[in-house]
């Protein structure tokens, strides 16, 4: 047994970093099915000690099969302990592990998107098991708010209702929320270990060997987060992935989009919208019809009160040929002048010469209406968020 032990103690004096890095203590370096992954980890004595409590990622990688697992634990005074066990699913085979120091703790930002003077003091109810919290959140003057005292396991339930109940309504506010622990962040200090998964014999590689890439976690299969930054597909990449057909796909296309889009609303028109926000891109209104390519076919002059019809003329960068669709159907400047803009998912410019249009070199604007599944609820006021993980927990394949 003390053979083993300093078999073990060689093999972290080998892969500890600099005097900087974490102090990552194992249990063991080789774990069978059924058993865990023991670890305890201690902030650097020589960095800033740590005022409050800290998150400690821990992403495990297996380096055979690209799968990938997040966890997460607070750095309470320090240090940080955890055990994952083992399922029989798991492959054999080399994992690094991966630990990342946030500096900041679980946190969560919120904002009412419906603020009103009356809304300064919100009622939250926090809901996990049969365990049911209940307690007031004070906003600022323009309706944020911080929940930062609260350290919770898994998921919890979060619902926001007004203190002064409205008349005829009880769940009236519109909240977003933000987790920082979910969004890209450096790490404040970092290590990587190799572990082998397994009782058959294989080649360990040294863990200075192993490049971390952040961006192959982007399909983590514990701890999903909330809000996630840079590396996972937008609202309107996933919509324009599934309801833009091939002909008007483009790698130079720009797309605007309309979720949540507070700004879009606040203007009359799409075409007064676009105007303000995409560079090339000019807009105008004239008597004279511009194009003979321009969406219509229909001559008439003027109005049904004998007035001139205005006609919009449309340029970006070598053309001034536009094609104008509705959900891909081509259509004139009226009917996207009346398309509400609050059905609006995504607008999508493609440049010239766009070969779906008409014209010698026409360039294409189109809007997509939002779809069931897009659809957010009038007012958001309920969410599960996910904290720690647990002290103890199975890793399964």
């Amino acid at each position: 047994m003390r053979t083993l032990f300093c078999i073990i103690g060689i093999f972290f004096a080998i892969n500890t970093a600099s005097a900087d890095s974490l102090d990552i203590q194992l249990k063991a370096s080789q774990i069978q099915h059924g058993e865990s992954i023991d670890f305890e980890c201690k902030y650097p004595p020589n960095l800033n000690k740590p005022k409050s409590i800290l998150t400690l990622h821990l992403w495990v990688e297996d380096l055979n099969r690209l799968k990938t697992w997040k966890f997460r634990y607070p750095l309470a005074g320090g240090k940080a302990i955890g055990s994952i066990k083992i399922d029989s699913s798991m492959k054999e085979g080399a994992y690094a592990l991966h630990f990342l120091v946030q500096q900041s703790p679980l946190s969560i930002y919120g904002t009412i998107n419906n603020f009103i003077k009356k809304d300064s003091v919100i009622s939250m109810i926090l809901s996990s098991g049969k365990e049911i919290i209940m307690d007031d959140i004070k906003t600022d003057e323009h309706g944020n708010f911080r929940i930062n005292k609260y350290i919770f396991e898994d998921s919890v339930n979060f619902i926001f209702t007004p203190k002064q109940k409205k008349k005829g309504k009880t769940d009236a506010l519109n909240i977003s929320l933000i987790t920082p622990v979910d969004s890209v962040f450096k790490a404040e200090v970092s290590k990587t270990l190799v572990v082998q998964i397994g009782k058959k014999s294989i080649e360990i590689p040294k863990a200075t060997n192993i490049v971390f890439d952040p961006f192959k976690f982007k399909n983590d299969n514990t701890i999903p987060e909330v809000v996630v930054y840079g590396h996972r597909k937008s609202k309107e990449e996933m919509f324009n992935e599934k309801y833009s057909t091939d002909l008007y796909k483009r790698d130079d296309e720009k797309i605007i989009s309309g979720f949540e889009n507070f700004t879009m609303i606040g203007y009359t028109t799409v075409l007064e919208y676009l105007n303000d926000r995409i560079p090339g891109l000019r807009i105008l209104q004239t008597t004279v019809k511009p194009s003979p390519y321009l969406f219509t076919m229909n001559e008439v002059k003027t109005d049904i009160e004998n007035n001139l019809k205005p006609y919009w003329t449309f340029a970006y960068r070598s053309s001034n040929e536009a094609n104008l669709f509705i959900d891909e159907i081509l259509v004139e400047p009226e009917q996207l002048i009346s398309f509400p803009m609050s059905d609006i998912a995504i607008i999508k410019i493609i440049p010239p010469p766009f070969i779906g249009g008409w014209g010698s070199n026409p360039f294409a604007i189109l809007i997509y209406s939002n779809r069931q599944e897009f659809k957010n609820p009038t007012n958001k006021h309920s969410f599960t968020i996910n904290g720690y993980t647990p002290a103890r927990w199975i890793i399964k394949n």
